[in-house]
């Protein structure tokens, strides 16, 4: 069964794909949604758009971390206690067109590649909060999608 992600408030361009708003706090999702349903790169993500009401399928590009190391130290805009994580998808085209504002994204639940590569949200949750992790100030200028 699908699980809901997130509704589209923004996208924009990057190199990893279509960017997408708002970030999903983790611990939220890992209350609603199972240990090893983590979503990796590659896996499909099914999109509702808002106009039509019909579903569109796109590859997953990222769903991680913002965050960079700079000096020794990790850096990311959300909170290290309450992560956010920021989802890019695969695909070309406008981002208005392909992901209007309205757009749901939902996961499917049915593949278990995640509990192999990361070990779950909880390990996720606990190596973010138990790290050295400094939170950034939001006009910070380095960034890169981490995979957690």
């Amino acid at each position: 069964m699908p699980y809901y992600l997130l509704t589209v408030t923004a996208s924009r361009r990057t190199n990893l794909g279509l960017q997408v708003q708002p970030t999903v706090r983790i611990r939220e999702l890992a209350s609603r949604v199972k240990d090893t349903d983590v979503p990796m790169p590659g896996e499909r993500a099914l999109l509702r758009r808002p106009d039509t009401g019909t579903w569109w399928i796109a590859p997953l590009a990222s769903f991680g971390l913002e965050a960079w190391q700079k000096d020794g130290n990790f850096y990311t805009r959300s909170d290290p206690a309450d992560p956010e994580f920021t989802l890019a998808l695969g695909g070309k085209g406008d981002p208005e067109e392909v992901l209007p504002v309205g757009t749901e994204i939902w996961m499917a639940d049915k593949t278990r590649t995640s509990a192999q590569r990361t070990e779950g949200w909880r390990r996720i949750i606990a190596g973010i909060a138990s790290g050295d992790w400094y939170q950034a100030a939001p006009d910070s200028v380095d960034t890169t999608i981490t995979d957690r």
